[in-house]
């Protein structure tokens, strides 16, 4: 079977199969993984403290991302939206190729908007296995890459990592409004970013 290799979220939705598509959901990636989470209008089981983000985003995984109290109900959320237990530990981004991991990235949350911006991310010599529920796709694409707080699964894209595919060990983001001046050792790779896009660019060593 000739397995796809896909390059963005974009070019995925298009070519992905139709039973695939689930993984553009992240509240179905949510429920799938085992946590505990609901659209908006469900309560929560119990007060506390949540992730809330939108159902679907292609602009990034921040976007509109916040922890907030929720007593019970939530229909104060936005349309679109869902609400998941909080994880509050290691941001660890995977490639694998037939089931395997080929790339794993740390990411470093920015302290000011945690759930939007990285400071960095940095290639690591550990890795998760591959959720089994992911498995059987690794016949369809050549790469699935795979977002983990704290090892627990948040999202999923059918391609590889774009930003480790220049030999680089290390990337830092570049966003709206920063210095285009690479540190010392590192280059200026732009993005292809629309007038939305916060994000213009990486350092890459």
């Amino acid at each position: 079977m000739h397995k796809q290799n896909l390059s963005t979220d974009y070019e995925a939705w298009v070519a992905a199969e139709l039973d695939d598509l689930w993984v553009f959901d992240k509240l179905i990636v949510a429920r799938k993984a085992g946590h505990v989470c609901g659209p908006r209008g469900m309560r929560v089981p119990k007060p506390g403290m949540y992730m809330v983000r939108p159902i679907a985003n292609f602009a990034g995984m921040g976007l509109g991302a916040r922890k907030i109290f929720i007593e019970s109900s939530t229909n104060h959320l936005e349309y679109g939206e869902f609400w998941s237990e909080f994880f509050d530990g290691e941001h660890l981004s995977v490639d694998y190729r037939g089931a395997n991991p080929v790339l794993s990235v740390r990411g470093v949350k920015d302290k000011a908007l945690p759930f939007q911006r990285f400071t960095h991310w940095q290639k690591v010599d550990y890795s998760v296995p591959l959720p089994q529920m992911l498995v059987r796709m690794c016949l369809r694409y050549k790469y699935i890459n795979c977002e983990f707080i704290d090892d627990k699964l948040v999202e999923v894209h059918l391609r590889g990592n774009p930003d480790f595919v220049y030999g680089n060990t290390q990337v830092i983001p570049v966003w709206r409004g920063e210095s285009l001046e690479p540190p010392p050792g590192f280059r200026l790779i732009l993005d292809d970013v629309g007038d939305e896009d916060e994000r213009v660019g990486i350092f890459v060593n």
